[in-house]
C-alpha cells in the first residue's frame, strides 16, 4: 500500500478535529476510556494549550488523519506527539513519518527522542522496531530516543 502522507501546519479552526484524534488514537492507553469524558470540559482545557502552529496536520489520501508535533533544538528532534485515526493505523503512515525523520537523524546526527505511555506496549514496539531503544522512565511515561548511526559507539 501506498504510505505516502503529507502534512501542513493546523490552524484555529483545525482545534476540533485535533483533539478528536487525539482522544480516539489515545484510548487504548487513556484513562479517558475507562470514565465517561466530560467532552466540553476536556476539549475546554485542550484550548488552554493549543497552538495551532506547533502542530501539523497528517493527511493521507487527501483526507486529514493524525497529528504531529516535533519540536527542533540542535540537541534533539523531540517527537512532542504523534496520533493517527484508528481507522488510518497500520497503513504505514506513522512508519513513513518515522523512517523521514530517521532520514532526518542521520544527517543531522541529531538524536530523536520521545515519551510512550507503559500501557501502549503496541507504540513501545513499534519504535523499538525502527531503531529506538528506552533511555529512561517516568511515573507515566518510556523515554527512547534513536541515535544517529554515526553517534552510537
Amino acid at each position: 500500500m501506498n504510505s505516502k502522507y503529507t502534512l501542513r501546519t493546523s490552524e484555529a479552526k483545525d482545534a476540533k478535529f485535533l483533539f478528536h484524534v487525539k482522544i480516539e488514537a489515545m484510548k487504548p492507553t487513556s484513562s479517558i476510556s475507562r470514565t465517561a469524558l466530560d467532552y466540553d470540559k476536556e476539549f475546554a482545557e485542550y484550548l488552554k494549550k493549543f497552538e495551532p502552529e506547533k502542530i501539523q496536520v497528517i493527511q493521507f489520501a487527501g483526507k486529514d488523519v493524525g497529528r504531529l508535533r516535533i519540536v527542533r533544538s540542535p540537541n534533539s528532534i523531540y517527537i512532542g506527539g504523534i496520533q493517527i485515526l484508528p481507522e488510518f493505523q497500520g497503513k504505514g503512515i506513522g512508519t513513513a513519518i518515522l523512517k523521514d525523520l530517521i532520514a532526518e537523524s542521520e544527517t543531522t546526527r541529531i538524536p530523536i527522542t520521545l515519551e510512550v505511555h507503559h500501557a501502549n506496549k503496541r507504540a513501545i514496539s513499534f519504535y523499538k522496531n525502527l531503531g529506538f531503544r528506552e533511555n529512561g522512565k517516568t511515573e507515566k511515561q518510556d523515554l527512547m530516543e534513536y541515535r544517529p548511526k554515526s553517534q552510537i559507539a
